[in-house]
C-alpha cells in the first residue's frame, strides 16, 4: 500500500472516529503489532543468515523487506495517531 492509500484510509478512519462509528486505535494495540512485526524481523533475518540457496536467501529478503514496510508504516501511523485524534476530539 502506497502513501497515498496510507493517508486516505486513516483521513477515512478518522472521519469515522469523529461521527463515532469507529472505535479509537489503541497505542497499545499499535504497540502490540510492532511487536510482532519486530519478532517476525528477527526470524527472517536470523533465517536470511543461514539460507544457503540463492533462491531462498531472495525469497526472504522480499519477505524482510515487506516486515520492514509494515513497521515503516506502524511508526507513521502511531505519529499520525497521535496528533489528529487529539485533534479529532
Amino acid at each position: 500500500m502506497g502513501l497515498e492509500k496510507s493517508i486516505q484510509k486513516l483521513d477515512k478512519y478518522l472521519e469515522r472516529l469523529s461521527q463515532g462509528k469507529a472505535k479509537k486505535i489503541k497505542p497499545s494495540d499499535l504497540a502490540k503489532v510492532e511487536r510482532k512485526l519486530q519478532a517476525k524481523k528477527e526470524l527472517l533475518t536470523a533465517e536470511l543468515e543461514e539460507a544457503q540457496k540463492t533462491s531462498k536467501k531472495e525469497r526472504l529478503a522480499g519477505k524482510l523487506s515487506v516486515v520492514n514496510k509494515q513497521l515503516e508504516r506502524a511508526n507513521w501511523l502511531r505519529q499520525k495517531l497521535s496528533g489528529s485524534i487529539e485533534d479529532a476530539h
